[in-house]
C-alpha cells in the first residue's frame, strides 16, 4: 500500500492537475477577500471579525467551490489509468485490483486534506492582508488554529461525500458525468442551503458540523440522522466503486 501510495504521489507531481488544484483551492480565499473589501467600502463603519472570515469562506469552500473542485480531483485519480492507457502496465504487476483502487482512495483522502490546508493557509494570510489594511476584531492564532481543525474536519467530511464521484469516473472512465454530477449536486446545496432539508441533505451537512455560527439553519434533525446519512452516501460510493472495478476486465 505504502508503495502504490508513493506512485500515486509521483505521479501527481508529474501532471499539472496538481497546480490546477492548489489554484483552486485559494478561489474561495481570495473570492472572500475580495467580498470582504466590497463590503469595506460599502460599510466603512462596520468591522469585521476574523471568524467571519474563515466562516465564509469555509461555507463557500464546503457548499460551492468544493463541489467542483475535489469533483475534478476524484474524476482525474480515478479516470487517468483509462484515459492515458496505464492500467494494463499497472495491473501487471503482482497486485490486487482490491488493494490498487483502495490506494487511490488514500491518496484522495490525503489531496483533500491538502488541499483544505492550503485553503486555510490562503485565508489566514488574507485576513492578516485585510487586517493591515482595513482592521478585523478578535484577530489572533487562537482563532486562526481553531479553524485550522475545522478546516481539517471540512476536508475529511467531503471525502466521505464525494465517493460517489468515484464510482462515476470508475463507471464511466471519464470525467464528463462526474462533473455533471458535481453541478447538479451544487445546485442542490445552493437550493437546500436556507431550508430546514439541508440537515439531510449529504452534501450541506457537512457545513453544520465545521461553521462556527448559524450560518446555515439550525439543524432541526438528530446528529446520528445527518451522521447516517453521510454514511450511506459514503459506504454506497466506496463499495460500489470497489466491486466495479474489481469486477471489470481490462481490455
Amino acid at each position: 500500500m505504502a508503495n502504490l501510495l508513493y506512485c500515486e504521489f509521483l505521479k501527481l507531481k508529474r501532471s499539472k492537475m496538481f497546480l490546477i488544484s492548489f489554484f483552486g483551492a485559494l478561489v474561495a480565499p481570495i473570492f472572500m477577500l475580495a467580498n470582504h473589501i466590497g463590503a469595506h467600502f460599502r460599510r466603512p463603519d462596520v468591522i469585521f471579525n476574523m471568524a467571519s472570515f474563515y466562516d465564509d469562506t469555509l461555507m463557500f469552500t464546503l457548499l460551492l467551490i468544493g463541489p467542483i473542485v475535489y469533483v475534478v480531483v476524484v474524476a482525474y485519480l480515478f479516470s487517468r489509468e483509462y484515459t492515458e492507457n496505464t492500467l494494463k502496465t499497472i495491473l501487471t504487476i503482482p497486485i490486487k485490483k482490491t488493494t490498487f483502487i483502495i490506494s487511490k482512495f488514500a491518496m484522495l483522502f490525503v489531496w483533500l486534506i491538502f488541499l483544505s490546508l492550503i485553503s486555510w493557509v490562503g485565508t489566514s494570510i488574507f485576513s492578516v492582508i485585510f487586517h493591515a489594511v482595513f482592521g478585523l476584531s478578535e484577530i489572533g492564532a487562537a482563532v486562526a488554529f481553531d479553524y485550522l481543525v475545522r478546516f481539517m474536519l471540512g476536508g475529511m467530511f467531503m471525502f466521505f461525500v464525494v465517493t460517489p464521484f468515484a464510482f462515476l469516473a470508475v463507471w464511466t472512465k471519464g470525467f464528463v458525468v462526474p462533473l455533471i454530477a458535481a453541478a447538479v449536486v451544487m445546485t442542490g446545496n445552493m437550493m437546500l442551503m436556507n431550508t430546514n432539508f439541508n440537515a439531510i441533505y449529504p452534501w450541506t451537512i457537512p457545513a453544520h458540523f465545521v461553521l462556527s455560527n448559524e450560518i446555515l439553519h439550525p439543524p432541526v434533525y438528530p446528529y446520528p440522522i445527518m451522521i447516517g446519512s453521510i454514511a450511506i452516501v459514503s459506504a454506497l460510493g466506496f463499495i460500489s466503486s470497489v466491486v466495479l472495478f474489481h469486477s471489470e476486465d481490462v481490455n
